[in-house]
């Protein structure tokens, strides 16, 4: 059987299954299997659903820039309050304890696309402004705006 043949045959039989898929089918695999890989190679993902998934990315690394921020003006503040390195230890530790929560939150956001984690590749936290799978830019969603 060539593939006009298969092709024929798959029109006749009501499925949709056209070149490489058809001619796998023609090669002894099953057609829901060659469905199934043309399924998941077609598939396109929502821009609504991406600029969402970016928008509680960057939502989660604002927190981190803050939270970073606050650092400075707050140690700042204990030294002139308590005028003492060991005063200043419960505020630094309670800062401390809030970045480590905060850096957690944002290592977890995933990718709107390759539902991975965006910043984290194995045990490696990076804050890049890609994800560290499918290289999707943090603005992605923002079009040609510089």
């Amino acid at each position: 059987m060539d593939r006009h043949e298969v092709e024929g045959a798959a029109v006749t039989a009501g499925t949709t299954e056209t070149g490489v898929a058809g001619v796998k089918a023609a090669d002894g695999e099953t057609a829901g299997t060659a469905n199934v890989e043309a399924s998941e190679a077609a598939e396109v993902i929502d821009p609504a659903v991406i600029a969402r998934g970016l928008v509680a990315v960057r939502k989660r690394r604002w927190c981190l820039w803050i939270v970073l921020i606050v650092y400075l003006p707050t140690m700042y503040l204990t030294q002139r309050i308590t005028h003492s390195f060991s005063g200043s230890m419960p505020v630094f530790f309670c800062w401390f304890a809030v970045l480590l929560c905060v850096m957690f939150y944002s290592a977890t956001a995933r990718c709107p696309r390759c539902r991975n984690y965006y910043h984290m590749q194995g045990m490696a936290l990076l804050y890049l402004r890609k994800c560290l799978h499918c290289q999707l830019p943090l603005n992605a969603d923002k079009g040609d705006r510089f």
